[in-house]
């Protein structure tokens, strides 16, 4: 036998401890390969978390109506007239001719030599409203009526900011509606201020309270007061560069004044950007539905899912070898969540519309797992029920009373029909108030919104107008996406299954770690214990090694005498 412990060993000590070390060492290899297991577990979890949360980034893009009421708005002259629709417009086409554009008032002085002449000391107060000039009529005189969604606007102007400079500045920095310039015309600097908004409710006013007590001449700080009604010298010191317009347009006939140039409430979701005048005839706007932009969030919503099928089968195959297995293979919890997103989709959304699965649409199930999307005949879902696409994947909410319509629903919101009834008409200026379903619901401005703890939860709707009392029902869905969209969020939640798998698979792993500790701790004392076995057994063996070879020598010499 070799001797490998040192010089006189009989036993190879190292040798045969390391075989019986390997023997021993059995569960602890075996409790290394079930943690193995468990983390390759733990790392296909954080793949399938990265999978749906992905998913859910698609689906959430798709459970707004915007995705679905989707329109295109045609100008046949840009250049005069663009357009855009918020996707409730009514489809159609009008005429447009634009005779005048809004614009801001703008006023001037000039006379001063430097931007640091010292205009004077007092005060400027700026108001804003519309000016009606006197006519050739003896019983029509000329007024100034303040704008009311606006404030004066009132500036200190003292030995700090008295110069030209001083006064621009002070004006601007007011940060109001209106802005102050200094524009050098080559001779004099002018002092040119500005209203921000165009319109002619936008007209400027300036009073002075002058530092030299006379607040009407055109000397010191008096030279900034501007009363459309009052006389050049005497208050109206201002020239005029520009006057504050309105917009004039017809629509299909019908005249249309507004104070701005972008103008949302002329046709019910269209705004309209004037840019131009017509000349000639009237130019055509068309709203029409844009079914291109339909079919893409809806392919989106196909290639999302199919992405996920994936990496889900990729994390749950079988592998007829045993080679290549998912490591979620046999996993309840990974079968559980395929099963709760296939169930979801392969139930009728219940809409109130004779659209509701997404087989109406053209997107079935294929052999392999995956979605298909058939184009022809999502093509005709589309032309024949547009209005019903949005209710197959978003919450959507329909009211029997045409003055109430669905603004918006939160997670908490509950599918149901719920009663409406009013018992004060909502404003700019009064908040509606009534009940969603029986309980107070939370009035702002001219919407209602569910109670707290109520089915109807979130539900906003906004009421129009009409009478007081009932006000018939909204019936409020989940499309798919916003119902998976609910899904996801309980899946990926904290106390979800998922976080209850990862948390099981984690503390088992702990456990191992412990048992780990434990055998090697064991196993350390079983080494050190066959070590002194074996060291006493070779010292033992050497020794009588020694005796035989000194009895042989010994009989060897007897033999030879």
């Amino acid at each position: 036998m070799a001797t490998t412990s040192g010089i006189g060993s009989v036993l190879d000590v190292n040798g045969i401890v390391t075989s019986l070390m390997n023997v021993e060492k059995a569960p602890l290899t075996k409790v290394a390969t079930q943690k193995t297991a468990y983390q390759s577990q733990i790392s296909a979890y954080g793949t399938l978390k990265s999978a749906l949360s992905t998913f859910q980034t698609s689906v959430n893009a798709l459970s707004s109506l915007s995705k679905f009421n989707a329109q295109s708005v045609t100008s046949s002259n840009t250049s005069v007239l663009t357009a855009t629709s918020n996707g409730s417009a009514t489809v159609g086409s009008y005429d447009i001719s634009v005779s005048q554009l809004a614009k801001s008032q703008k006023l001037s002085v000039g006379g001063f030599s430097s931007v640091s002449d010292v205009v004077g000391t007092g005060s400027l107060t700026i108001s804003f409203g519309t000016f009606t000039p006197e006519v050739a009529d003896p019983f029509t005189a000329s007024s100034f009526t303040p704008n009311a969604a606006k404030t004066d606007l009132n500036i200190t102007i003292d030995s700090s900011n008295n110069t030209l400079a001083g006064v621009r500045d002070a004006i601007n920095a007011a940060g109001a509606s209106v802005t102050a310039t200094i524009v050098n015309d080559g001779t004099t600097n002018r002092l040119v201020i500005t209203s921000k908004d165009t319109g002619e409710v936008n007209s400027l006013k300036i009073a002075v309270a002058d530092g030299d007590g006379n607040n009407l001449d055109a000397s010191g700080l008096s030279k900034l007061a501007y009363d459309p009604q009052a006389t050049a010298g005497n208050g109206k010191n201002l020239s005029v560069l520009q006057d504050a317009k309105n917009s004039i347009l017809k629509i299909d006939g019908i005249d249309i004044v507004k104070s701005s140039n972008s103008i949302t409430d002329a046709i019910e979701g269209v705004t309209l950007n004037l840019v131009g005048l017509t000349s000639g005839s009237a130019l055509n706007l068309s709203v029409a539905s844009n079914q291109d932009a339909i079919k893409t969030s809806v392919t989106s919503f196909v290639d999302a899912f199919n992405k996920l099928d994936t990496t889900l089968r990729n994390l749950t195959k079988f592998d007829e070898t045993g080679q290549a297995n998912g490591a979620l293979l046999g996993d309840s919890t990974a079968r559980s969540v395929i099963n709760q997103i296939r169930a979801v989709m392969n139930t009728a959304i219940a809409n109130g519309s004779s659209i509701n699965s997404l087989t109406q649409i053209g997107v079935t199930f294929q052999r392999d797992g995956k979605l298909s999307l058939d184009s022809t005949k999502f093509a005709s879902a589309v032309s024949s029920n547009f209005n019903d696409i949005a209710s197959l994947f978003a919450a959507t909410a329909r009211a029997t009373d045409p003055q109430v319509s669905f603004v918006s629903s939160t997670s908490k919101t509950k599918e149901g029909t719920y009663a409406i009834s009013v018992t004060q008409l909502g404003s700019t200026l009064l908040n509606a108030q009534g009940t969603i379903n029986g309980a107070t619901a939370t009035g702002s401005s001219t919407t209602l919104r569910g109670a707290l703890g109520d089915d109807s939860e979130g539900l906003t709707i906004n009421v129009a107008g009409g009478a007081l009392g009932a006000r018939g029902t909204v019936s409020f869905s989940q499309g798919y996406a916003a119902k998976l969209s609910t899904l996801l969020d309980s899946l990926l939640s904290d106390d979800g299954i998922l976080a209850a798998r990862t948390d099981g698979i984690n503390s088992s792993i702990k456990r191992l770690d412990t048992q780990t500790e434990r055998i090697t701790s064991r196993l350390t004392a079983i080494e050190d214990r066959y070590r002194a076995q074996y060291a006493r057994l070779d010292v033992l063996l050497t020794s009588m090694s020694s005796t035989s070879t000194f009895l042989t020598q010994q009989i060897a010499a007897l033999n030879a005498k």
